[in-house]
């Protein structure tokens, strides 16, 4: 069997398995917030922050870490914000309050499928996988968290340095991100809240393919003990293999990227 046929073989089955994540409802989402563009100046200081789980102290402990300036420097959040841990609603609050920009993972889609469409499949795999918090929070935090979640969106362009650097919850293992907004004519929802939110293959396949469309990307979602390559993907979700999130200098990462290209 060539390598060719077994990784064909190992993304078709990847994809049937998440055909029930796919079915998960995404009308809570909005394809007006589905993609965004930032433009920031170069003299900036921006992080991009990987999965918190809920846990404000380590969140709070690594911006202390890169002494963040929250009048002047840009953070984003790459998603799974919430869950796990016990600070689901103070991390949102928290968000909201100091004007972070956080992007939609695949626990905040279960949040908003379970509570605002009423999807009792995915209210059954959210509980299992650390929704249960909800349970013991009041209705008027909970509409708070849900409303600020559906302004939140799936994707998100940096124009940064003269470069562009895509941000998403999970890395699809094809995109044209100089062409998102053209593309949501022609998608259905669900395939863009998969391929962003849900979706493991790239790495599942270890494919090592360079995208052309930005200088790179960054990714949570797939766990790791430390941040990796994989083309010109960037993935950081430590918080949970090596109980610390990870948080990029984004003008350093591009310094980093620019010298393995050289």
């Amino acid at each position: 069997m060539t390598w060719n046929l077994l990784l064909q073989i190992v993304i078709v089955v990847l994809n049937f398995l998440m055909k029930k994540y796919m079915a998960f409802s995404t009308a809570c989402l909005s394809k007006s917030h589905m993609h965004k563009n930032l433009y920031i100046e170069h003299d900036k200081r921006v992080f991009v922050i990987g999965d918190l789980d809920a846990d404000f102290q380590k969140f709070v402990d690594v911006l202390h870490s890169v002494k963040f300036d929250y009048k002047n420097d840009v953070l984003v959040m790459l998603g799974d914000v919430i869950d796990r841990g016990n600070d689901s609603t103070k991390l949102i609050k928290y968000a909201i309050e100091h004007n972070l920009i956080m992007l939609l993972g695949n626990h905040e889609h279960m949040m908003l499928a379970s509570l605002i469409d009423k999807d009792a499949d995915a209210f059954e795999l959210w509980v299992q996988n650390g929704g249960a918090w909800h349970f013991n929070e009041s209705e008027k935090n909970l509409s708070l968290v849900c409303d600020y979640l559906k302004t939140c969106p799936v994707t998100l362009k940096l124009h940064f340095q003269n470069e562009v650097i895509a941000l998403s919850h999970t890395a699809p293992l094809t995109c044209d991100w100089n062409n998102l907004e053209l593309n949501e004519e022609t998608l259905s929802t669900d395939t863009i809240v998969q391929e962003f939110l849900w979706d493991r293959t790239r790495v599942k396949t270890q494919s090592n393919v360079i995208n052309p469309s930005v200088l790179f990307s960054i990714h949570g979602h797939n766990t790791t003990q430390t941040p990796y390559w994989l083309g010109n993907t960037y993935h950081i979700d430590t918080n949970y293999l090596a109980g610390r999130p990870t948080i990029i200098n984004v003008a350093d990462l591009i310094s980093q990227y620019r010298t393995l290209k050289n």
